[in-house]
């Protein structure tokens, strides 16, 4: 099961995303607008990502915008260390919690 929240201009169509998951054989299950406390995962994610680069940079197009996010994301992963994950980087947790899954994707 997917979960997003419900903010579009047309609530009766269905996204691409929404096509894709729905095609995929899994249920896209809608949180009510004004209601984040429901997916507080996503949300804290969200906060994150606003805060530490979003609010930082002023992007000069799309382009620039996802290049820079994916450059954020690379660093949020593999550089920088977690509270919830007692300092450690999620790289490092996923290589040592699933070396198996680790292995097969060539990560080492």
């Amino acid at each position: 099961m997917s979960f997003t929240m419900k903010y579009t201009a047309h609530p009766e169509r269905k996204t691409s995303f929404t096509k894709a998951v729905e095609g995929s054989g899994r249920i896209h299950a809608l949180i009510a607008k004004g209601q984040p406390w429901c997916n507080g995962f996503i949300e804290r994610s969200n906060r994150t990502d606003k805060e530490e680069l979003f609010n930082r940079i002023r992007f000069a197009d799309s382009e620039e915008r996802r290049y820079q996010l994916k450059l954020w994301e690379m660093e949020y992963n593999n550089r920088r260390p977690h509270q919830g994950l007692k300092n450690q980087v999620p790289f490092q947790v996923y290589r040592r919690d699933y070396p198996l899954h680790a292995a097969s994707r060539g990560i080492t």
